[in-house]
């Protein structure tokens, strides 16, 4: 065997052994004829003994449990005699005393009819088995009937309580319809109002009602009833589980926990000491101030967490002494923290009630109870005068001792700081002197109560006026304190300032007015709001004035689809969809972009409340809270009389185009005519010339042959200006402008040569622009002939040709190093006719003109940077693919 087939085996070994670990399953082999076993290593794992371990057949067999040994026995020698297969479940002694479940299976290997070897799996199943007990004993064991059903209402199981409590087997009712089963035949009401929760169980509802049924004898019994779905991975609806208890039961349970908790006050625990984990009562959680659902997930930690760190060390020390047996009960007096930042005092009190084999403490019970109120009158009689005034004075919050009749013992320096008041100013006063009339006999009251023993303490919300006279917002405390007689030694007073927040309530109540004031000033602007399910929460004066409905007669109970033309709503849904793919209906029409973070404006038709319609700007926008959307807000404009103006403006404009189109004609005309009298007269000029040789030479001849000719030159650029305006309403083609300047630098390489300018081309491959091909190789032209024609004598030409691209845009750059252009001279009469900025012999000045014209033709346009005897740059904007 190669090196390579040696670790490809390896591997596969590894894996193996690993597949095996991983599924807590080994397997084994028996020679029926030599009496030897072979076992692969999770087998030794699973018995708990080396992998050197000596065995026998009979040695392997005496790990069983003695009561299973024979199943096991019976089971291999079945397969030996009859070569039948086996798998059984047994229970299972390891070397170290540990009880298993294991599941051994095994198959024969037969040669000449005779079993010669039996081979087989081994598998740790105690969890699974455990799992299972467990859930058997509990299913089994509860008080109350509970079952499965399948989709089709079928009863596929059914626990003890409700089989023997209806005095029936199980396959009277099992593989059943659960209606028509013994316990719903009580009456065809019953059935039939079982058969339709039974579908709103099935469409995921959790079901809960109270119905009667029969029990053993048909005697009826009122139970509280449910159907609660089981969903599968996709949350699609698998079983339905029922379940019912006597209501009785229920009561009386509550009747008596309520009392419990009621009589004695405090709350309850329970510790799995080994497994950390613990169940409190709610009044458990009440004492620190949360719910049981705030402190979860509740464990050993959760008590941890909530007490004190000074209390800790001294809990462990006396849970150890109940877990060593040295003490009957655990008993503590413990600081916690309440939800409020403040410390609770419990008296915790438990005992140890069930342990492990190992003599280790598994479940302890014990109460909770709220002592702080005999903490804090203990903590008063022990306090002395210089401990509370240390923190008196240092208070974060202000802080005074008042006597019976109101007036100021002692003020610490925060309250003082609060009041504006020195702690001498304070003292010649009562709390009564500066407390707001309006809140002082609510404060009295309250301290009647307290001097009566109605009350231990209050709180109350109050003003003061400080020294300046302005009001001061505080949250007011006030404890009692007595002597050992009963008699009154003074009130603790605690005061904390919450004029900020106050004032931006008071302010925040202000904003809320203002914003619904200035809604409904806006009478020519209609604004609804509604929920995110389109019901009308706001519609102010505007919109009563446009669509002549009052706000009460649509606020939560209309949706804004009212006022909408349903066509209209519907044709646009279906133009959505045509474009996007996504399908949206009803009130997603007008918000789904709004739902995207996008505002939308459209216009949309209204109808009013009289049946008459309108053309209408709207605009929708989401209503946020902490980034979720809570509603949208609609805010629409009539725009009638802009429709009206719009349409009178598209009848001028068709009106202007036609006129356009008479002038264009005209021009055209005027045009061709003057060229064919030109023609005329250039033929009677050669005339004369061929036969009238003496006149011909004239100097007057030659003034009007030259007119002759520039009049010719002047006629073809003026038909060249209206070919191009003739030419807009072509269709723009796709051009490739690589190609196009190509095809001119090659027409034009002698005369580059000639002047020795450098021509460079830039422009990438497959760069397509909107045009017209002939203006194009027109416009290129232009500018390749110019950037020759302009070049310097002083230095190496060039003219560089490049592109840039845009969202919406080619530029077309032509640069050179040439003569230049003063801009600052002639920039405002650049690009018009027979303009000419330098002294060549064959400058027209037609060229610029009708280049610019052709560009803007076809949607383009020009720009030109120069400097004189620099060079110049022009650039040529034109239409990209994508427009």
């Amino acid at each position: 065997m190669s090196k390579e087939q040696n670790e490809e085996l390896n591997k596969i070994n590894l894996l193996f052994n690993e597949s095996q670990r991983i599924n807590n399953i080994g397997a084994w082999k028996l020679d029926v004829i030599s009496g030897d076993i072979f076992w692969t290593d999770e087998v030794y794992h699973i018995h708990e003994v080396p992998n050197d371990f000596t065995f026998d057949k009979t040695t392997a067999i005496e790990f069983y449990h003695p009561e299973d040994r024979q199943i096991i026995i019976n089971a291999l020698e079945k397969t030996i005699n009859t070569q039948e297969d086996f798998d059984v479940q047994c229970r299972f002694i390891t070397a170290n005393n540990n009880l298993k479940w294991v599941r051994s299976s095994g198959k024969a290997l037969v040669e000449n009819g005779k079993t010669i070897k039996v081979f087989g799996t081994f598998q740790d199943i105690t969890k699974k088995k455990e799992s299972k007990q467990k859930y058997q004993g509990i299913f089994n064991s509860t008080f109350s009937f509970i079952g499965l059903l399948d989709k089709n209402g079928v009863l596929i199981e059914a626990n003890d309580t409700a089989i023997k409590t209806a005095g029936i087997q199980s396959k009277d009712v099992i593989g059943k319809l659960f209606w028509d089963c013994y316990w719903w035949q009580i009456s065809k009401e019953t059935q039939n109002e079982l058969k339709e929760n039974f579908k709103k169980a099935l469409q995921g509802e959790e079901i809960s009602y109270e119905v009667s049924i029969w029990i053993a004898n048909h005697i009826p019994m009122t139970i509280l009833f449910s159907m609660r779905p089981v969903f599968d991975e996709y949350n699609k609806v698998k079983f339905i589980v029922p379940e019912g208890r006597p209501i009785q039961e229920i009561v009386d349970d509550r009747f008596r926990y309520k009392a419990v908790l009621e009589g004695t006050n405090v709350g309850t625990w329970e510790w799995n000491v080994q497994t950390g984990e613990t169940v409190f009562n709610e009044r458990w959680a009440e004492i620190v101030g949360y719910t049981l659902e705030e402190l979860a997930p509740i464990n050993i930690d959760t008590w941890i967490k909530l007490a004190h760190p000074e209390d800790l060390e001294e809990s462990g020390r006396r849970l150890n002494l109940c877990f060593e047996g040295k003490a009957e009960f655990y008993e503590l007096e413990a600081r916690m923290k309440h939800k409020d930042g403040s410390w609770v005092w419990v008296h915790d009190r438990g005992k140890d009630f069930s342990w492990t084999e190992d003599g280790k403490p598994l479940m302890m019970y014990g109460t909770h109870k709220d002592i702080t109120e005999r903490k804090i009158k203990e903590e008063k009689l022990r306090i002395n005068e210089e401990a509370f005034r240390g923190n008196f004075e240092q208070a974060a919050i202000g802080m005074a001792l008042l006597d019976e009749k109101g007036k100021w013992l002692k003020v610490n320096r925060k309250l003082c700081a609060i009041l504006g008041y020195t702690e001498e100013e304070l003292k010649d006063l009562t709390f009564q002197n500066i407390t707001h009339p309006e809140d002082l006999e609510t404060d009295l009251s309250l301290l009647e109560e307290l001097i009566i023993g109605k009350r231990d303490s209050y709180t109350m919300e109050k003003r003061y006026f400080n020294k300046k006279g302005d009001i001061v917002y505080i949250i007011l405390g006030v404890l009692m304190v007595k002597d050992s007689y009963g008699n009154i030694l003074y009130f603790i007073s605690q005061i904390v300032d919450i004029t900020a927040q106050k004032t931006f309530e008071i302010q925040l109540a202000k904003t809320i007015a203002y914003n619904q004031a200035l809604m409904d000033a806006s009478t020519q602007v209609a604004i609804i709001g509604t929920d995110i399910n389109g019901i009308i929460t706001t519609f102010n004066e505007g919109a009563e004035q446009m669509l002549g409905y009052k706000a009460d007669e649509l606020i939560h109970k209309e949706t804004s689809q009212l006022i909408h033309v349903a066509d209209e709503v519907e044709n646009a849904a279906q133009k959505h969809w045509e474009e996007t793919g996504e399908k949206i209906t009803g009130f997603d029409v007008f918000v789904h972009r709004a739902k995207k973070g996008k505002a939308e404006t459209r216009e949309w038709t209204y109808i009013r409340k009289d049946g008459t319609a309108f053309p209408v700007l709207l605009s929708v926008t989401a209503i946020k809270q902490k980034d979720t959307i809570t509603g949208f807000l609609g805010i629409a404009t009539d725009i009638t009389q802009m429709k009206q103006v719009e349409k009178e403006t598209l009848a001028l404009l068709a009106i202007a185009e036609s006129q356009n189109e008479r002038l264009n004609n005209f021009a055209y005309i005027v045009s061709h005519n003057l060229h064919s009298h030109s023609g005329g007269i250039s033929t009677l000029i050669e005339l004369i010339e061929s036969n009238f040789t003496e006149f011909s030479q004239s100097e007057f001849f030659d003034y009007l042959k030259k007119s002759s000719v520039n009049l010719s030159e002047t006629i073809k650029h003026i038909m060249d200006v209206v070919q191009i305006n003739l030419s807009t309403k072509e269709k723009l083609e796709l051009i490739d402008l690589k190609t196009v300047i190509e095809n001119n630098i090659s027409s034009l390489v002698a005369q580059d040569k000639k002047e020795k300018i450098t021509i460079i081309n830039e422009v990438e491959n497959n760069t397509p622009v909107k045009g017209i091909p002939a203006y194009f190789n027109s416009i290129v032209m232009n500018f390749i002939t110019n950037a020759i024609k302009y070049s310097s004598k002083e230095r190496e030409s060039y003219l560089k040709i490049e592109t840039e691209k845009t969202n919406n845009h080619v530029i077309l750059k032509f640069t050179d190093n040439g003569l230049g252009i003063d801009l600052r001279k002639h920039g405002d009469k650049l690009f018009g006719m027979y303009k000419t900025f330098h002294n060549h012999s064959d400058s027209g000045g037609i060229g610029l003109f009708i280049t610019k014209n052709q560009i803007e033709s076809m949607n383009g346009k020009i720009e030109v940077e120069s400097e004189v005897n620099i060079g110049t740059t022009f650039k040529i904007y034109l239409e990209n693919e994508k427009n």
